[in-house]
Protein backbone atom coordinates (compact mmCIF):
# COMPACT_ATOMS: atom_id res chain seq x y z
CA UNK A 1 0.00 0.00 0.00
CA UNK A 2 1.23 3.39 -1.10
CA UNK A 3 0.64 6.96 -0.15
CA UNK A 4 1.15 9.75 -1.70
CA UNK A 5 2.54 13.12 0.57
CA UNK A 6 2.43 16.74 -0.86
CA UNK A 7 3.26 19.78 1.07
CA UNK A 8 3.25 23.25 0.52
CA UNK A 9 4.19 26.14 2.59
CA UNK A 10 4.14 30.16 2.30
CA UNK A 11 5.13 33.45 3.60
CA UNK A 12 3.35 36.34 3.19
CA UNK A 13 0.48 35.06 0.71
CA UNK A 14 3.61 33.53 -1.61
CA UNK A 15 4.56 30.22 -1.93
CA UNK A 16 8.20 29.48 -0.66
CA UNK A 17 8.68 25.63 -0.51
CA UNK A 18 7.03 22.51 -1.92
CA UNK A 19 7.84 18.57 -1.37
CA UNK A 20 6.19 15.66 -2.13
CA UNK A 21 6.67 11.84 -1.97
CA UNK A 22 5.31 8.43 -2.60
CA UNK A 23 5.85 6.42 0.24
CA UNK A 24 4.58 2.74 1.75
CA UNK A 25 2.59 2.80 4.99
CA UNK A 26 5.39 2.22 7.21
CA UNK A 27 7.65 5.05 6.28
CA UNK A 28 5.06 7.53 6.77
CA UNK A 29 6.17 8.91 9.81
CA UNK A 30 9.63 9.57 8.72
CA UNK A 31 9.13 10.87 5.57
CA UNK A 32 6.83 13.35 7.05
CA UNK A 33 9.02 14.56 9.37
CA UNK A 34 12.26 14.48 7.06
CA UNK A 35 9.76 17.15 4.89
CA UNK A 36 8.42 19.34 7.43
CA UNK A 37 12.27 19.55 8.48
CA UNK A 38 13.33 20.60 4.82
CA UNK A 39 10.15 22.69 4.61
CA UNK A 40 11.14 24.87 7.89
CA UNK A 41 14.24 26.18 6.37
CA UNK A 42 12.04 28.26 4.14
CA UNK A 43 10.67 30.00 7.69
CA UNK A 44 7.34 29.67 6.51
CA UNK A 45 3.99 30.98 8.07
CA UNK A 46 1.56 28.65 6.58
CA UNK A 47 2.43 24.95 5.98
CA UNK A 48 -0.21 22.38 4.06
CA UNK A 49 -0.06 18.88 4.10
CA UNK A 50 -1.87 16.55 2.15
CA UNK A 51 -1.80 12.80 2.73
CA UNK A 52 -3.90 10.01 0.93
CA UNK A 53 -4.04 6.51 -0.29
CA UNK A 54 -3.04 5.87 -3.36
CA UNK A 55 -5.86 3.56 -4.43
CA UNK A 56 -4.55 2.93 -7.93
CA UNK A 57 -2.13 0.53 -8.82
CA UNK A 58 1.17 3.17 -9.51
CA UNK A 59 3.43 2.65 -13.30
CA UNK A 60 6.58 1.38 -12.94
CA UNK A 61 9.22 2.48 -15.09
CA UNK A 62 12.52 0.73 -14.85
CA UNK A 63 15.10 3.66 -15.59
CA UNK A 64 15.06 7.63 -15.28
CA UNK A 65 16.09 9.78 -18.88
CA UNK A 66 19.91 9.68 -19.25
CA UNK A 67 21.54 12.13 -17.18
CA UNK A 68 24.40 14.77 -19.69
CA UNK A 69 26.51 17.53 -17.96
CA UNK A 70 26.90 20.49 -19.78
CA UNK A 71 29.02 23.66 -18.14
CA UNK A 72 28.92 26.82 -20.42
CA UNK A 73 30.54 30.19 -20.45
CA UNK A 74 27.25 31.98 -19.66
CA UNK A 75 23.81 32.06 -19.80
CA UNK A 76 23.81 32.67 -23.09
CA UNK A 77 25.74 29.86 -24.35
CA UNK A 78 23.53 27.69 -22.09
CA UNK A 79 20.29 29.01 -23.93
CA UNK A 80 21.83 28.44 -27.23
CA UNK A 81 22.38 24.82 -26.32
CA UNK A 82 18.92 24.53 -24.70
CA UNK A 83 17.45 26.52 -28.43
CA UNK A 84 19.07 23.78 -30.78
CA UNK A 85 17.93 20.43 -28.91
CA UNK A 86 13.77 22.01 -28.51
CA UNK A 87 14.02 23.27 -32.00
CA UNK A 88 15.53 19.52 -33.19
CA UNK A 89 12.69 17.92 -30.87
CA UNK A 90 10.11 20.20 -31.78
CA UNK A 91 10.43 21.95 -34.83
CA UNK A 92 9.66 25.04 -33.69
CA UNK A 93 10.94 28.55 -34.65
CA UNK A 94 14.83 29.06 -32.97
CA UNK A 95 13.48 32.43 -32.33
CA UNK A 96 10.20 31.84 -31.09
CA UNK A 97 12.07 29.04 -28.74
CA UNK A 98 14.02 32.12 -27.27
CA UNK A 99 11.33 34.40 -26.88
CA UNK A 100 9.35 31.56 -24.98
CA UNK A 101 12.59 31.08 -22.71
CA UNK A 102 13.10 34.61 -21.97
CA UNK A 103 9.91 34.83 -20.89
CA UNK A 104 10.68 32.36 -18.05
CA UNK A 105 13.28 34.14 -17.39
CA UNK A 106 11.57 37.08 -16.47
CA UNK A 107 8.40 35.79 -15.30
CA UNK A 108 6.09 33.69 -17.16
CA UNK A 109 2.62 34.72 -15.56
CA UNK A 110 1.21 38.23 -17.00
CA UNK A 111 1.49 39.96 -14.23
CA UNK A 112 4.94 39.28 -14.47
CA UNK A 113 5.48 36.94 -11.49
CA UNK A 114 6.21 33.19 -11.33
CA UNK A 115 3.48 30.47 -12.47
CA UNK A 116 3.02 28.13 -9.56
CA UNK A 117 3.51 25.50 -12.93
CA UNK A 118 4.66 25.11 -16.39
CA UNK A 119 3.80 26.67 -19.56
CA UNK A 120 2.72 24.33 -22.41
CA UNK A 121 3.73 25.51 -25.70
CA UNK A 122 2.29 23.61 -28.60
CA UNK A 123 3.99 22.51 -32.13
CA UNK A 124 2.80 26.58 -33.57
CA UNK A 125 5.08 27.88 -30.06
CA UNK A 126 1.44 28.96 -29.11
CA UNK A 127 0.59 28.70 -25.24
CA UNK A 128 -1.91 26.47 -24.47
CA UNK A 129 -2.38 26.00 -20.55
CA UNK A 130 -5.99 26.10 -19.30
CA UNK A 131 -4.13 28.56 -16.30
CA UNK A 132 -1.93 30.87 -17.32
CA UNK A 133 -1.39 31.98 -13.72
CA UNK A 134 -1.25 28.43 -12.17
CA UNK A 135 -0.06 26.76 -15.44
CA UNK A 136 -0.16 22.54 -14.41
CA UNK A 137 1.84 20.78 -12.48
CA UNK A 138 3.48 17.46 -12.25
CA UNK A 139 3.04 15.46 -9.50
CA UNK A 140 2.42 11.96 -7.56
CA UNK A 141 5.98 10.35 -8.83
CA UNK A 142 8.84 9.49 -6.98
CA UNK A 143 11.52 6.57 -6.78
CA UNK A 144 10.91 2.72 -5.80
CA UNK A 145 14.15 3.23 -2.91
CA UNK A 146 15.03 6.61 -2.91
CA UNK A 147 17.70 6.28 -0.49
CA UNK A 148 19.54 4.12 -3.13
CA UNK A 149 18.99 6.73 -6.06
CA UNK A 150 20.20 9.85 -3.25
CA UNK A 151 23.93 7.22 -2.92
CA UNK A 152 24.37 7.26 -6.71
CA UNK A 153 23.47 10.87 -7.39
CA UNK A 154 25.67 12.26 -4.32
CA UNK A 155 28.21 9.58 -5.63
CA UNK A 156 28.86 11.75 -8.90
CA UNK A 157 28.35 15.50 -7.08
CA UNK A 158 24.43 15.69 -7.30
CA UNK A 159 21.91 16.02 -4.52
CA UNK A 160 18.22 16.02 -4.09
CA UNK A 161 17.23 19.00 -5.76
CA UNK A 162 18.54 16.64 -9.46
CA UNK A 163 16.60 13.89 -8.07
CA UNK A 164 13.23 15.59 -7.61
CA UNK A 165 13.56 17.06 -11.18
CA UNK A 166 15.01 14.44 -12.78
CA UNK A 167 11.78 12.32 -11.46
CA UNK A 168 9.92 15.08 -12.49
CA UNK A 169 10.80 14.88 -16.08
CA UNK A 170 11.28 11.31 -16.45
CA UNK A 171 7.51 11.10 -15.84
CA UNK A 172 6.75 14.24 -18.19
CA UNK A 173 8.58 12.73 -20.69
CA UNK A 174 6.50 9.36 -20.88
CA UNK A 175 3.90 11.40 -22.22
CA UNK A 176 3.03 10.25 -26.04
CA UNK A 177 2.59 13.55 -26.62
CA UNK A 178 4.83 15.62 -25.02
CA UNK A 179 8.04 16.17 -26.67
CA UNK A 180 10.43 18.49 -24.77
CA UNK A 181 11.19 20.54 -21.64
CA UNK A 182 12.97 23.14 -20.29
CA UNK A 183 13.48 24.42 -16.77
CA UNK A 184 15.14 27.10 -14.21
CA UNK A 185 14.76 27.10 -11.05
CA UNK A 186 12.85 30.33 -8.94
CA UNK A 187 15.51 30.09 -6.17
CA UNK A 188 17.91 33.51 -6.78
CA UNK A 189 21.14 31.26 -6.00
CA UNK A 190 20.48 28.47 -7.72
CA UNK A 191 21.53 28.64 -11.11
CA UNK A 192 21.41 24.97 -12.77
CA UNK A 193 18.84 24.11 -15.04
CA UNK A 194 17.77 21.25 -17.94
CA UNK A 195 16.59 21.02 -21.11
CA UNK A 196 14.77 17.29 -21.81
CA UNK A 197 13.67 15.11 -24.99
CA UNK A 198 12.79 11.34 -25.43
CA UNK A 199 15.65 9.76 -23.37
CA UNK A 200 17.71 13.19 -22.05
CA UNK A 201 18.24 14.87 -19.55
CA UNK A 202 20.43 17.52 -20.07
CA UNK A 203 21.50 19.84 -17.29
CA UNK A 204 22.32 23.14 -17.97
CA UNK A 205 25.03 25.10 -15.82
CA UNK A 206 24.35 28.16 -15.96
CA UNK A 207 20.96 28.47 -17.40
CA UNK A 208 20.32 31.38 -15.59
CA UNK A 209 22.38 34.62 -13.83
CA UNK A 210 23.10 34.47 -10.21
CA UNK A 211 20.41 36.63 -8.55
CA UNK A 212 17.50 36.22 -10.53
CA UNK A 213 14.13 35.01 -8.75
CA UNK A 214 12.39 34.23 -11.77
CA UNK A 215 12.20 30.61 -12.99
CA UNK A 216 9.78 27.76 -13.90
CA UNK A 217 8.85 24.97 -16.97
CA UNK A 218 8.10 24.56 -20.18
CA UNK A 219 6.57 21.58 -21.30
CA UNK A 220 6.58 21.54 -25.16
CA UNK A 221 3.78 19.16 -26.94
CA UNK A 222 2.46 18.13 -30.42
CA UNK A 223 -0.68 20.11 -31.67
CA UNK A 224 -3.12 17.31 -31.57
CA UNK A 225 -2.46 17.42 -27.55
CA UNK A 226 -5.68 16.22 -25.50
CA UNK A 227 -5.27 18.99 -22.59
CA UNK A 228 -6.91 17.23 -20.39
CA UNK A 229 -5.89 13.64 -20.46
CA UNK A 230 -2.36 15.50 -20.36
CA UNK A 231 -3.21 17.26 -17.28
CA UNK A 232 -4.38 14.03 -15.70
CA UNK A 233 -1.62 12.18 -16.69
CA UNK A 234 0.64 14.73 -14.53
CA UNK A 235 -1.02 15.51 -11.96
CA UNK A 236 -2.98 11.89 -11.15
CA UNK A 237 -1.08 9.28 -12.25
CA UNK A 238 1.25 7.98 -9.80
CA UNK A 239 4.64 7.08 -11.43
CA UNK A 240 7.37 5.09 -9.35
CA UNK A 241 11.12 4.63 -11.14
CA UNK A 242 13.71 2.09 -10.59
CA UNK A 243 16.72 3.10 -11.31
CA UNK A 244 18.71 6.08 -12.66
CA UNK A 245 20.66 6.43 -16.17
CA UNK A 246 24.03 8.75 -15.38
CA UNK A 247 26.37 9.33 -18.77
Amino acid sequence: MFYSIKIRASKDGNHVSGSERIVKKEYLKKVLNELVDKTYIKDPELINIKIEEIKVKPLIVKKTLEIKEHQFKNVEESKRFAVDIIHTATRIKKDKIYELINTVHLGSSPDGSNMRGAMIVNELGERIELDKFRGVRTTTVDFIDRDRILKRLKDIGLTNRTADALCISTKNMLYKDMTAEYCISDEADYTVGYVSVKGEYHRLNPAKEYGNPKGGRIYFVRNNIDIYDFYKFLQETPVLIEDVVVD
